[in-house]
């Protein structure tokens, strides 16, 4: 392989025989060389080729500030996301995660603390994302040697949801906000406090979140039978109120209009969440 490019001396790139650019990290690997030379490839510690030309360019713009310490560690990062999640990541994370991983130990170094207010949001909605993010932060412990604060797994898990939606930032902070309306309303019609850690509610906020993201995009879509939907109706008339509080609520604020097949899945989903709660306080 020849060196095409030398970002600093631990980073440069090289074209492949598919005529792709590729960028090599490595310690010493640019160092007191100059483009035209083969690369030492006994110094060849991670290979980046990133499909996405646009995400590439993005990518090829921060390295050379990046500290190769924190380049490596985003690699293992995202590979612990994709292994445990199980998800479709975009090659963006690369981008958007080691450049927030480097601002944070710079704001670090100056004593800036900033906090997250979407962690309890992400904590229960994302419970997957925030548990890697969990063992992230300890990676970045482990490699940097430093003490981050509880609130960067927030922030390390936004990257991770960000990357599997493909949406913009402030997409999933609307989805989140969303989300904690629509539980707040079923809390008050109920006047329950809900198991958050329970196999149930899981699936009503997975359920939910799905809901959430066609409400944000105004994609609907009604295949319900009208004659399930009635049967339902009639036989969980609480339930069903309550849908209708969220109905009224989205229709105002988001003005988007519930299909029979939402309203009837939705009511499903809770009448199952709320069952549980009703079995555990007739056991007490």
């Amino acid at each position: 392989m020849i060196i095409k490019q030398i970002f600093n001396n631990n980073i440069v790139s090289t074209v492949d025989d598919k005529n792709q650019e590729l960028l090599i990290l490595g310690r010493g690997i640019g160092f007191k060389f100059k483009a035209g030379d083969e690369i030492d490839e006994e110094r060849i510690e991670k290979v980046f080729r990133l499909q996405d030309a646009s995400i590439y360019e993005k990518f090829k713009s921060i390295v050379a500030e990046v500290p190769i310490e924190i380049l490596q560690a985003t690699d293992d990062i995202v590979t612990l996301a994709r292994t445990q999640l199980n998800k479709t990541i975009s090659d963006g994370i690369y981008v958007s995660l080691s450049d927030h991983i480097h601002f944070a130990v710079q704001r670090l170094e100056k004593g800036m603390i900033t906090r997250n207010p979407l962690s309890w949001e992400v904590q229960h909605f994302y419970k997957a994302e925030y548990d890697v993010a969990r063992e992230a932060l300890t990676l970045l412990k482990e490699r940097l040697d430093i003490e981050f604060p509880k609130d960067e797994i927030c922030n390390i898990a936004l990257h991770f949801i960000n990357a599997e939606v493909n949406d913009s930032m402030n997409d999933v902070t609307h989805l989140m906000q969303l989300l904690q309306e629509i539980m707040n309303i079923i809390k008050y019609h109920f006047n329950v406090e809900l198991d958050e850690d329970s196999v149930n509610y899981f699936r009503f906020i997975t359920h939910l979140k799905y809901f959430c993201q066609r409400v944000i995009t105004h994609s609907s879509h009604d295949d319900a039978e009208e004659y399930l939907y009635e049967v339902v109706r009639k036989n969980y008339p609480e339930t069903f109120k309550c849908i209708g509080k969220i109905e009224t609520f989205i229709h105002k604020n988001y003005q988007y209009d519930m299909t029979h097949s939402e309203q009837l899945y939705l009511t499903l989903h809770l009448e199952r969440l709320m069952k549980t709660k009703r079995d555990e306080k007739s056991t007490q």
